[in-house]
């Protein structure tokens, strides 16, 4: 099996899979898979070349993006930072380091500086890679923590999908191969062969000059359901006898979520002996090992670009400081969800419960669930109140539509949500998935109310730079409010962000400004005059 190496790093490594040059069939497509793979294997230079790549080193570029985080569902990008990186690798003993520079643009403004190191199956972050810090990372110095096993296993599947040991894995077993009808794509037809390992499915696309065009995998994103996650390969150069990749394209559901610029390969280099080096106390906290299919692989690898998550295989919250999801009263009947890094809200009505936001991924929304059966028997959820379509923010919004959840949104997301609700789940399975419903969708324009006779909620619609179009809730009977993402409670410094004067602006053109707040980030509920105050002295100035 391959070694484990990190997410974003991981696609360094394709300089050396590369998928190194394959054989020049121009036939590819009734050609068997196994002779393809051969073909490839000595294309590439030949089992004893390959396998006299001891050591590499690889410097260059990294952009990431999220096409679910932009400000309109489903249009464009959103570019969230650029990186260099310098990738060395022992490979005979399965030994990998990462020294990252990332400059973050989103969720905010800010440079990271770390390392990740790989040995002996464990990984381990050396340095601040992410806004949300784990107890560990904040009480070592310097700043490190063991890495989640959903983490190291989606860094090892990512590896496997980079590593030349892949074609030469498919070559010594050819009844875990399978020719698939060719696919045209861009106006190319592809030849495709199946390789069923023992972390996933992959699908290898060659094109017409034999070489691998695309490398796949089909994952289970929160919103688009089952997609393809391809590796596209391009700037073929060859380095002391062997043929890389210089050019890697990572796209999910056909949009680009991550490209890989290579500037300089070293083969075998000499590599310090403490390169690669894991401390005890990452040996002693290193977490127990899961399935591959029990692995979110795009939240965690795309976080881990993003650098706004928690690195643990709980995913909604971190075990070293909470024992699960924390239930706080704000007001009779109104239970902020905390944690983690994303909230969520349950509101109690008279005959049934009201849910804000589904964040991070069916497991938070399976959790909530549960808590509120316990505490509300008989009280089902009627709605789900989703403030925008970011997707750490909606992920988890199938489990609760399982459960007979209609859906409340911004008018201009029904084509999304829509299409999330309908999505075929098949690696995921979830509870929709096995017993599909209809879902109600209902769409908040202006201003929509939820009443049950006792108690009101106000639904507003406010336009920002953060989404087109993004839901507030206000309780007035608790002179309470609801906001995610354009102000953060307790989070954010009051007035820094143009979407806090956004808010702002669209409280006063509704004639509503409750006193207490909560959302979808930060540490609790506060009050909102400490905002309000400042943005006015602002406009003073």
């Amino acid at each position: 099996m391959p070694s484990i190496i990190s997410g974003f790093g991981r696609v360094a490594a394709a300089a050396l899979a590369g998928f190194l040059a394959v054989a020049g069939i121009t036939s590819a497509s009734v050609a068997e898979p196994l002779s393809l793979v051969t073909a490839a294997i000595e294309k590439q230079g030949g089992a004893k070349k390959l396998a006299e790549i001891a050591t590499l080193s690889i410097a260059g570029k990294h952009r990431h993006w999220d096409p679910q985080e932009t400000p309109e569902p489903d249009i464009g990008n959103r570019l969230g930072g650029d990186s260099r990186f310098t990738l060395t690798m022992d490979v005979a003993h399965d030994r990998e380091r990462y020294d990252w520079v990332r400059f973050r643009i989103a969720p905010m403004k800010r440079t990271f500086i770390y390392s990740e190191v790989f040995s002996d199956r464990l990984g381990y972050v050396l340095g601040e890679d992410n806004i949300v810090l784990s107890k560990q990372a904040k009480e070592t110095n310097p700043s490190l923590h063991t890495m989640s096993a959903s983490r190291v296993i989606a860094s090892l599947r990512e590896f496997h999908r980079l590593s030349p040991r892949l074609l030469l894995e498919m070559k010594d077993h050819p009844e875990r191969l399978a020719a698939l009808p060719d696919e045209t794509i861009d106006g190319k037809v592809l030849s495709v062969v199946s390789y069923k390992a023992d972390d996933a499915e992959w699908i290898v696309l060659f094109g017409d000059d034999g070489l691998p065009a695309r490398i796949r995998t089909v994952d289970a994103d929160g919103v688009w359901g089952d997609c393809n996650y391809d590796m596209i390969l391009s700037d073929w150069r060859e380095v002391d006898g062997v043929r890389f990749a210089f050019n890697q394209s990572f796209t999910l559901n056909g949009h680009e979520i991550q490209h890989i610029t290579i500037e300089d390969i070293v083969l075998n280099p000499v590599l310090g002996a403490d390169l690669f080096r894991i401390p005890k106390i990452v040996t002693d906290t290193s977490a127990k090992q899961k399935a591959p299919e029990q692995v979110n692989y795009q939240w965690m690898l795309r976080r881990a670009n993003w650098g706004s998550f928690i690195d643990s295989d709980q995913l909604a919250f971190d075990p070293a400081v909470v024992p699960g999801n924390i239930w706080t009263q704000v007001k009779p009947g109104i239970w902020h969800i905390t944690g983690g890094s994303h909230h969520t809200m349950v509101v109690e009505m008279k005959d049934y419960l009201v849910a804000f936001d589904a964040p991070i991924a069916n497991e938070m929304s399976r959790m909530t669930i549960a808590e509120a059966a316990r505490r509300f028997p008989g009280k089902p959820f009627k709605y789900l109140v989703l403030t925008h379509h970011h997707m750490d923010h909606v992920n988890g919004a199938r489990v609760f539509a399982a459960k007979g959840a209609d859906l409340v949104f911004p008018t201009g997301d029904r084509q999304y949500f829509a299409a999330q609700m309908q999505a075929p789940n098949r690696v995921r399975n979830d509870e929709l998935w096995q017993k599909p419903r209809e879902v109600g969708l209902i769409e908040v324009s202006e201003k929509t109310t939820l009443t049950d006779g006792v108690r009101r909620i106000d639904l507003y619609a406010i336009a920002s730079s953060h989404a087109k179009s993004s839901l507030i809730a206000v309780i007035p009977d608790a002179d309470f409010g609801w906001v995610v993402d354009l102000w953060s409670p307790t989070r954010d410094i009051p007035g820094a962000l143009a979407s806090h004067r956004e808010f702002v602006a669209g409280l006063r053109k509704f004639g509503v400004m409750p006193t207490l707040w909560a959302g979808g980030h930060g540490t609790g509920a506060a009050p909102i005059k400490p905002l309000v105050e400042a943005l006015d002295k602002a406009d003073r100035r």
